[in-house]
């Protein structure tokens, strides 16, 4: 063998499958919009300061007989991307190219950045970061902005930056604070899940064109919700006792029940991403170490319930903390095993769609002479079926909502529909009528 670190875990290796056998399934991305300058080679040396750091950004990963293998070998720098600016929101056409191009995770580190200057008469610039989710997720990916845009505030004020070496966190399986009775408690979450399946049968999206994943593109529809929207949806939220999650969440049941368009009663499911450190006691998952402590729950919606919206998403709000007090976001780290045998067989666990809402990001505007004016985090998106996802995230009074999504299985066309339907259920729902694009 060679130089590994270790062996992937296997909610770890489930990520680098999809990311091979998914043709670049499993890439997050950070979207930062700033205000100022930033030199080239202070960006280069940042760059270089992150690797030297984070012990994951010296590695590639390694396919073996018996499994995936985290290796030390000959470190490449992080590859950077610069893009001459042509058009205002170039960022966005920028992010579906590099979402597209796959990393070489076996040469190359499991990180990359596209900088896209300001225009002519402009002060606006965009980095755009990329990293494989089996060693990120987008909770991670934020830190890792932070302390890049640290190293870029220092540098450029003429500081001398040195970083101490980080450890590699240990797989997320370790660190979970498990019950004595885990076996019975999960062995019964799996048979719970098997049997909803079967009953409930729910319905996923009909492809537009059936495509092979090595033809399909990973696309993105980007929406927000300005200042006063947002406001308005977070105070909504409190009177009518649920959260902004839920609310996101009624708002795409309401659009899948608009898109498929069922007669009589039907089921859908839908993954509700987790951010597991919040639960998790170890300091690795409250440090600036670089892992994947994401869980998710299953959650089962009745789309021809004729609740109201601010019903459905009370009801959304209860079934969703059920989940977490059940630890359903515990148990799907620990169904990776299970849900890595169907995808050797060529086959992914059917979903409707996933939701992930980061939340308020809790990060500085300012670093030195450098403003951050926008932030939001998005991932590629291809599938053997089609599985809208919508990522969500809240950065200065504003929600930012990405829509992702792989073509040809879902249209352009049906995406730009189905977003328009989604912003507008919102909207109606807090008594607000414009859509921002």
């Amino acid at each position: 063998m060679g130089n590994y670190s270790r062996k992937l875990a296997p909610l770890e290796e489930e990520y680098g499958l999809y990311y091979t056998k998914l043709e670049g399934l499993g890439l997050v991305a950070s979207v930062m919009r700033l205000r100022g300058s930033l030199e080239i080679p202070v960006i280069e040396q940042s760059l270089s300061l992150l690797q030297q750091r984070h012990p994951f950004l010296q590695m590639q990963i390694v396919q073996e007989k018996d499994g995936m293998y985290f290796a030390a070998q000959a470190t490449r720098r992080i590859p950077l991307r610069i893009v001459k600016r042509n058009k205002e929101n170039q960022w966005l056409e920028v992010l579906e190219e590099e979402l597209n191009y796959k990393i070489d995770i076996q040469q190359d580190p499991l990180i990359k950045l596209a900088y896209i200057p300001a225009a002519s008469g402009s002060d606006v610039f965009d980095l755009i970061f990329f990293i494989h989710h089996s060693i990120s997720d987008g909770i991670c990916l934020v830190q890792l902005c932070r302390e890049f845009l640290d190293y870029c505030a220092r540098i450029t004020e003429g500081e001398q930056v040195k970083v101490d070496r980080l450890p590699l966190s240990p797989p997320s399986e370790e660190l979970l604070p498990l019950s004595k009775n885990v076996s019975l408690k999960f062995f019964l979450f799996k048979l719970k899940f098997i049997c909803e399946q079967l009953l409930k049968k729910p319905h996923q999206l009909a492809p537009d064109i059936d495509s092979p994943v090595s033809e399909q593109k990973s696309r993105l529809v980007h929406r927000f919700l300005n200042e006063r929207q947002t406001k308005r949806l977070c105070q909504i939220c409190k009177k009518e006792g649920t959260t902004v999650t839920a609310a996101l969440n009624t708002a795409m049941v309401l659009t899948l029940k608009n898109e498929l368009a069922i007669p009589g009663d039907a089921y859908i499911n839908a993954i509700i991403a987790v951010n597991n450190r919040q639960f998790i006691p170890s300091e690795f998952a409250h440090h600036k170490n670089l892992s994947f402590m994401a869980g998710g729950i299953w959650i089962f919606e009745n789309i021809f319930n004729k609740a109201s919206f601010w019903e459905r998403a009370r009801n959304s709000r209860q079934k969703i903390e059920q989940g977490l007090r059940s630890n359903h976001h515990f148990y799907s780290v620990l169904a990776a095993p299970y849900r890595i045998d169907i995808l050797k067989k060529g086959e992914i666990l059917p979903t409707t769609y996933i939701l992930s809402n980061v939340g308020r990001i809790n990060q500085p505007k300012n670093y030195g002479c450098l403003e951050l004016i926008e932030n939001h985090i998005t991932a590629s998106n291809r599938s053997y079926k089609p599985l809208p996802i919508l990522h969500c995230t809240t950065f200065n009074s504003k929600l930012y909502l990405t829509f992702s999504y792989a073509e040809p299985l879902i249209s352009k066309k049906k995406a730009q529909s189905m977003v328009d339907f989604l912003m507008s259920s919102l909207l109606e729902a807090i008594g607000e009528f414009r859509i921002e694009n």
